[in-house]
Parts: structure tokens; sequence; C-alpha cells
């Protein structure tokens, strides 16, 4: 289980890109209760179930604002479905094997870029970075690469189909680490299209280069 293998690599510090309500945050805690949990959520709804969530337990800290590759403010697709919201607009794949999160709204977020966030920030090694964004894995890499040199690993949701016009692709990424001192260390999850279609997306750990 991932929650066994966050304690045995023995991780201090989360940051939490696409923190949703606080699922995965929340996760980390339970099996992690002395790291510092860092996480970004631009939904104005969410924040507030995020900061419910986590905040009682100390050592947290959320940023309401969207990640990309610049500062200033984007265009935010808020998805019927909040996980499948995203900076990009969706896929006609996506609607067709997600009907329910088919319906988006775009509305305007602010965005700041990783290395911006966290520039007077102390990560206590060792460091796990996640990376939830729905096709905007790619421009938080870009705009992170001085956080990247303090990470050890780094879990990414990467996407194998088109879900997201414009979305990074899993050689785009794989190579963006890889020029970053990571290795690719195999997939936690995968989800498959429903109806027993092929794999849409993965969860894929990268690690640092020892």
């Amino acid at each position: 289980q991932f929650r066994d293998w966050m304690q045995s690599a023995g991780i201090q510090t989360v940051i939490d890109v696409g923190a949703h309500t606080g699922e995965f945050a929340s996760a980390a805690r339970a099996c992690l209760p002395a790291a510092m949990i860092y996480s970004f959520e631009p939904l104005p709804e969410c924040q507030a179930k995020l900061h419910q969530r986590l905040a009682k337990w100390g050592r947290f800290q959320a940023f309401p604002v969207a990640l990309g590759d610049a500062p200033g403010e984007i265009t935010f697709w808020r998805s019927s479905f909040a996980k499948a919201s995203s900076a990009l607009p969706m896929s006609e794949l996506h609607k067709t094997a997600f009907p329910w999160s088919a319906q988006n709204t775009p509305i305007k977020v602010a965005v700041s870029t990783l290395d911006e966030s966290l520039a007077a920030v102390p990560l206590a090694a060792r460091v796990l970075l996640k990376l939830d964004v729905q096709g905007f894995e790619h421009k938080v890499l870009r705009g992170g690469r001085r956080t990247l040199a303090q990470v050890d690993y780094v879990l990414v949701e990467v996407a194998l189909q088109p879900l997201y016009e414009g979305q990074g692709s899993f050689d785009e990424i794989y190579r963006l680490l890889q020029s970053q001192g990571f290795e690719y260390a195999g997939n936690w999850e995968q989800l498959r299209q429903p109806g027993g279609g092929g794999i849409l997306q993965v969860d894929a750990l990268f690690a640092r280069k020892s």
C-alpha cells in the first residue's frame, strides 16, 4: 500500500498539488503524523472542506491558488464532478467516458508557480511532491524546477489518452523529470475506460536517482 511506502520512505514533507478536499493529504497525515503538508487547491468550495479536514491537526498550510509555469490569472474549467476540474478544456473522450463530469463552467482563478509559492518555505527531507491537476502537470513541473531540486519523490497523474486539450504526455513528463534527476519507479494506480476499455491514466512514481 502507498501509506506503507510513505512511512518506509521516511517522508517528512508532502506537497499536495490538486488537493481537492484533502483526500490525499488526510491519508498522508494518518500515516505521517509528524510530516508538514502543503496543499494547493484553487476551487473555493473545495478549499473550505480542505481546511476543515486538515487544519485541526496542525503542521499544515493551504494555498488557495492553481499552479502553472507563470503567475497571474487563468481560466479554470469547473466540472460538475469537482475532481475533474482543470486549467485545460475537457476532451470529448473524457465527456463520453465520464458523462457525469461533462458539464464545465469557466471561472477565473489566481495562478502561481511552485517555485514562487514555496520560495521562503524550508522543506524538510524527505520530500514527496504529489501532482493531480488534470493534464496540467507538465506546466506545474516547469514552474517548479528550483523546488524539484529539493524533492525526493514525485507521484504524478499522467493521462495516456487525450482527456484534456493540451495536456502533458507521459513522454513529456518522463523527459522533464529525467532532466531534473529523477527516474521512473513504476505505477501505483491506473484508471481504465468504463466498459472494459483501455487504460486512460496512471499514477506514476518517480524517484531521485541515487
